[in-house]
């Protein structure tokens, strides 16, 4: 894809190292419905690998379905209490998305830029999606990712991301309305390391591939997958 911009990020190797020399802790997001053994799934092979990791779903039964500004200030107060039980300065963001546009609108809207070191999100329609229409009669989070919201349009506003952020967009090309780039952040597929590779939007945070990128975007490295 044309959205990859891999090697921006080698200048900020450290960017994903708080003080001290340890790793930020780590905080995965789930997005509208997330399947929640799916998103411990992530949160524990980020463990694996040495990740202090984190684990929320935004609000509403299902999850997701509360407006995203809402589930916003729950990212923000739980990083409020990562912070405060870990004593760093800062914590990685890792959402999936719905998850991915709630910590933005934090970290742009809610004070959060001083207290998030690298911002990953992953499957994040931008742009919102068409299909949110279905859920728009009952649900305020759907309604606000409909595109052209209220919602999408104050979030998405220049800059879409605050300067100064270390960003990145990963996506699937199996998937929809997540391909559209956020202006700002690095943008990359995971066919565009692992062509042919089908990831269904479902299946993204299970996906091997998909972890070893965020593992390495953490790690302020340049992106990197063996497409296992």
């Amino acid at each position: 894809m044309l959205y990859v911009a891999i090697g921006l990020v080698a200048a900020h190797a450290t960017a994903a190292v708080a003080s001290g020399g340890d790793r930020d802790p780590v905080l995965v997001i789930g997005g509208i419905a997330a399947d929640q053994g799916t998103l411990e799934s992530l949160r524990a092979w980020l463990g694996s690998q040495g990740y202090d990791a984190f684990a929320m779903v935004l609000l509403g039964n299902p999850s997701g379905t509360e407006a995203i500004s809402d589930s916003a200030q729950a990212v923000a107060n739980k990083v409020a209490d990562i912070r405060q039980q870990t004593g760093a300065r800062r914590v990685d963001l890792v959402g999936h998305s719905m998850g991915g546009l709630a910590q933005r609108d934090y970290v742009k809207f809610l004070g959060g830029l001083d207290s998030v070191g690298s911002y990953i999100d992953y499957g994040t329609p931008e742009q919102g999606d068409d299909l949110s229409s279905v859920c728009a009669g009952v649900s305020p989070g759907c309604r606000d990712m409909i595109p052209g919201s209220p919602f999408l349009t104050r979030l998405n506003a220049d800059p879409a991301v605050p300067p100064g952020l270390i960003a990145y967009h990963l996506f699937s090309e199996s998937a929809g309305a997540e391909k559209n780039p956020l202006p700002g952040a690095t943008n990359a597929s995971i066919q565009s390391f692992c062509p042919g590779r089908i990831v269904s939007h479902a299946d993204e945070p299970v996906d091997g591939a998909l972890r070893q990128l965020i593992d390495s975007a953490l790690r302020g490295a340049p992106l990197a997958t063996n497409c296992s």
